[in-house]
């Protein structure tokens, strides 16, 4: 007989029903809040990373690209700034490198420590710095004539001490008459003639005395100016002649006497050294007499010409401009960056002509306004000179 006892039925509470479609919108669009302030506060901190972590990264760039160009201009002149009474500056070198593409093995440069060349319109300049390596002999030694009938391809000196073969020659001398400065680039292929005082710079092999072995004669040409006497300077095995310039955005470095011409272009290849510099601007310092005893013993001006006598330049004033690879969503530099010499002049992102079309609100990676800058600068005196030629 089924049991009469009624089913026992408990109060239902008001929290035991579940959750209503209003709270669980409600708790959605709380979450939903939730996720957009957490994301705004990511995307922020990242937009704040970036624009550090870039600015630094062009900070140091800037830094150790002032410092290599700083190191080439404090060495210039070495081998040949000693130059005292003998002052081979200002003439031309004539000179021969058989490992050059064909048609264009014979090439010349001026004489100078360091040489500027200028960009047009505030684009960005060239900067070269010449000096040899050698261990032993700094200063000029002098020659009275050339031995051979062509008198080009051996000389005699008051001595030949610390000449080694291997060793690349800058000989200046007058030629023609009446006497006209001239240089030429050679290198020493023979030093052990009989009269202890004649070296010779041929073509063809040779033993080079610095890591033994046989070698071919690179710089040197079956004919040549006619010295007849002169002054010899002693560069070393390794003379450089770093050429800094900026390209798309880079900071290059091409050596005029040792070319690399991977892709056979017949062009020296440039070597990109440091990303995210944009501009480079030099100037000479000019040297004066301002006490009357002959010697330059002062700055006098700083000029973007070349003086006419180079030997007066005793220091070259560099500035580098850095920008960030950051391209920021508003126009954060207003103004252009300046250094010693004045502003630089700007040019869009892409290296054209600036053009302002810049949106101030959602920013344009092409103008140059929408990116950070560091400026780089320093004053360099070219030792070799002022060490070499005080009185």
């Amino acid at each position: 007989m089924p049991s009469t006892t009624p089913f026992l039925q408990f109060p239902q509470h008001r929290g035991a029903r579940g959750m209503s479609l209003i709270e669980i919108m409600v708790g959605l669009v709380i979450a939903m809040l939730g996720i957009l302030v957490i994301f705004s506060v990511l995307a922020v901190a990242e937009g704040r990373k970036r624009t550090t972590a870039a600015a630094s990264d062009a900070q140091m760039s800037g830094a150790v690209a002032l410092f290599s160009i700083e190191r080439d201009i404090k060495q210039a002149g070495y081998g040949f700034g000693t130059f005292g009474a003998a002052n081979p500056m200002n003439c031309t070198v004539n000179a021969h490198d058989s490992l050059r593409s064909s048609g264009s093995q014979d090439f010349t440069f001026p004489l100078a420590t360091a040489q500027i060349t200028q960009g047009a319109s505030g684009a960005p300049d060239q900067l070269a710095a010449f000096y040899g390596n050698t261990d032993l002999i700094v200063a000029g030694k002098s020659f009275t004539f050339s031995t051979n009938s062509s008198k080009a391809t051996s000389s005699t000196l008051g001595g030949r001490t610390g000449l080694l073969r291997g060793n690349a020659l800058l000989i200046a001398g007058p030629v023609g008459t009446p006497a006209v400065l001239t240089c030429q680039l050679v290198e020493v292929t023979g030093n052990t003639n009989a009269d202890a005082v004649t070296i010779d710079h041929g073509t063809g092999t040779y033993t080079a005395q610095a890591g033994g072995g046989t070698v071919t004669a690179r710089y040197n040409k079956t004919t040549g100016p006619a010295f007849t006497n002169g002054f010899i300077y002693d560069l070393g095995n390794t003379p450089r002649r770093n050429v800094w310039s900026i390209q798309n955005a880079r900071l290059v470095v091409q050596d005029d006497l040792h070319w690399t011409d991977a892709d056979a272009d017949g062009a020296n290849d440039p070597l990109a050294v440091y990303d995210d510099i944009v501009n480079l601007q030099a100037e000479y310092g000019v040297a004066v007499d301002s006490n009357g005893d002959g010697a330059l013993d002062s700055i006098g001006s700083w000029t973007t010409t070349a003086p006419p006598d180079m030997s007066s330049v005793y220091a070259i004033r560099v500035g580098l401009l850095a920008r960030s690879k950051q391209a920021e969503k508003t126009k954060v530099t207003t103004t252009a960056p300046r250094w010693a010499a004045g502003s630089f002049t700007m040019s869009n992102a892409d290296g054209t002509t600036d053009s302002d079309p810049g949106d101030v609100t959602a920013g344009d990676p092409n103008n140059w306004r929408n990116y950070r800058y560091r400026v780089h600068e320093t004053l360099v005196p070219i030792r070799n000179v002022v060490w070499g030629n005080l009185k």
